[in-house]
C-alpha cells in the first residue's frame, strides 16, 4: 500500500512590499542625518558569491578536490527605483544637493543671436527686462524674444543682431540644484522595512549595514513612460557592528510563527 509523502509542508513563500530607507555613513560606519525613504522601487536583489581556492588530488589520482577553502565572501547589491527625488539623484549621480532660495532681480549677460537660445543660471520665474547692452529701451516680449523655464529664444523677427550682447533681468524660482559627479565614493546604509505578503503581511526587516555604491550606469532625460534607474552597490564589512556571531555586512530579521 502506497501511503505518499505525508511530512508537513513547510514552504514559507516570498511576495515583499514595503520601503527601503537610506542613510549616509560617516568614517565609523555610523549614520548620518537619519534615514531616508527612496520611494517607489520595483526590485532589490543581493547576489552572494564567494571566491575559493582547491587543492588538486595528487595523491589517489582521482584528479578531484582534495581541499578547498574560502577566501572571500562577496555581496552586490541592485535596486530598481522609480522615484528621481533629489535626495535619491545625490547618491546615484555621486553628486551633492544644494538648496538655492528664489532671487529678484538676478541678471545675466549673454550674446544673442537670431533663432537661436541664450541660457541663464537657474529656473526663471519672470522675466523683468531684456536689453541690448548700451541700450535704453527694453525689447519687446514675444516679438524679440520668447521665455522659456531656463532659456530665452531670440526669433528671425527680433531686433538683436546676431553677436548683440545682451542684458537679461529676471527672477529665479527656488531649486535644488545638484552638481554631479563631486563625489569618489558613497557609503550608505540601507533598511528594507516591509512585509511578506504571501505569509499573511508578516514583518520583515533586513539591515545592509555598510554599501558602497556605484554611480548609475545612465541617467534617463526622456522617457515615455515611467522611467527607472539601477543604483549597484557592494556590501563591505561594517566598522559599527561589534559583537560575537554578528555579521558586519547584513542580517535578516523574519517574525516567528505561532
Amino acid at each position: 500500500m502506497s501511503l505518499g509523502f505525508n511530512a508537513p509542508d513547510t514552504t514559507i513563500g516570498w511576495i515583499a512590499n514595503g520601503g527601503l530607507l537610506i542613510t549616509k555613513l560617516d568614517a565609523n560606519d555610523n549614520p548620518v542625518g537619519g534615514y531616508f525613504n527612496v520611494g517607489q522601487a520595483s526590485s532589490a536583489v543581493l547576489a552572494l558569491s564567494s571566491d575559493k581556492v582547491e587543492m588538486q588530488d595528487m595523491v589517489y589520482g582521482t584528479l578531484g578536490v582534495a581541499k578547498s577553502k574560502i577566501i572571500k565572501n562577496s555581496a552586490e547589491l541592485t535596486i530598481n527605483l522609480k522615484s528621481f527625488s533629489p535626495e535619491v539623484m545625490e547618491l546615484a549621480l555621486f553628486g551633492k544637493v544644494t538648496e538655492d532660495i528664489a532671487e529678484t532681480g538676478a541678471t545675466a549677460r549673454a550674446k544673442a543671436y537670431k533663432g537661436r537660445s541664450i541660457i541663464v543660471e537657474g529656473i526663471i520665474a519672470a522675466v523683468t527686462s531684456v536689453k541690448i547692452t548700451g541700450d535704453e529701451d527694453m525689447l519687446v516680449a514675444g516679438d524679440d524674444y520668447i521665455v522659456s523655464n531656463g532659456s530665452i529664444f531670440f526669433p528671425g523677427t527680433s531686433s538683436v543682431i546676431d553677436g548683440d550682447e545682451v542684458d537679461v533681468v529676471y527672477d529665479k524660482v527656488a531649486v535644488r540644484r545638484i552638481e554631479g559627479m563631486v563625489n569618489t565614493g558613497v557609503n550608505v546604509g540601507i533598511i528594507f522595512d516591509g512585509v511578506n505578503l504571501a505569509e499573511s503581511d508578516t514583518p520583515v526587516k533586513v539591515s545592509y549595514h555598510k554599501v558602497s555604491l556605484s554611480p548609475a550606469a545612465q541617467r534617463q532625460l526622456l522617457s515615455s513612460d515611467y522611467a527607472d534607474q539601477e543604483i549597484k552597490g557592494t556590501l563591505l564589512v561594517s566598522k559599527a557592528v561589534i559583537g560575537s556571531g554578528l555579521s558586519k555586512m547584513f542580517k535578516e530579521e523574519h517574525v516567528v510563527a505561532v
